[in-house]
């Protein structure tokens, strides 16, 4: 079958002669599939050994505790905890209050400065690694003389609001407006240098 397919090409025979030879169009089609259906067969995969489980036992360290230290919501001196003061009823927390946290970022400004842009500000959290909420500190430009450091733990006073008084700043959670510092005392003010600007 396949030498007289191989002769109708060879030779370039008339293929109109076919069309009036339906038995020899039949065979020639069969013959065509049944050789391309068995050239297209895969081959089936090869066989691979069978897996065996190593013996011994496998030496893991202990399932560490995933339940995180949260601070309480007050201290036991009454200051709140950045997470209490933030999760606290908007009207149940009024007047002067005291925030304890870690200092997470920091912005101060000279005393010395017309001008400060961006506006004194930090940010205080309950945890020395800064994750967690975060409490919007602002309200007053004295950041630089209550010699705060980053990453220090610190105690604040101030009021609750949402927003400076400016403008500059605005916090729908909740932000501490610090209280003012009292000036200095005259007397125990350090005098000038000579010469110094």
């Amino acid at each position: 079958m396949r030498q007289f397919l191989l002769d109708l090409i060879v030779k370039k025979r008339d293929f109109r002669d076919m069309r009036r030879q339906p038995a020899v169009t039949a065979i020639l089609t069969l013959a065509l599939l049944s050789g391309a259906g068995t050239a297209c067969q895969p081959s089936p995969p090869p066989e691979h050994p069978a897996r065996v489980a190593p013996t011994g036992k496998a030496q893991l360290p202990p399932t560490p505790d995933l339940q995180p230290i949260l601070p309480p919501d007050r201290y036991p001196d009454g200051a709140y905890s950045v997470r209490g003061l933030l999760g606290a009823q908007r009207g149940s927390v009024k007047g002067e209050i005291v925030v304890r946290g870690v200092v997470a970022t920091l912005h101060p400004c000279s005393l010395s400065e017309k001008v400060c842009k961006p506006a004194p500000y930090l940010h205080l959290t309950d945890g020395k690694t800064g994750l967690g909420k975060r409490l919007l500190v602002g309200g007053e430009r004295d950041l630089d003389a209550r010699k705060i450091l980053l990453g220090q733990e610190v105690t604040l006073k101030g009021s609750l609001g949402t927003g400076t008084d400016d403008g500059t700043y605005f916090a729908p959670q909740g932000m501490l407006l610090l209280t003012p510092l009292p000036p200095p005392d005259p007397a125990t003010a350090t005098p000038p240098v000579a010469g110094a600007h």
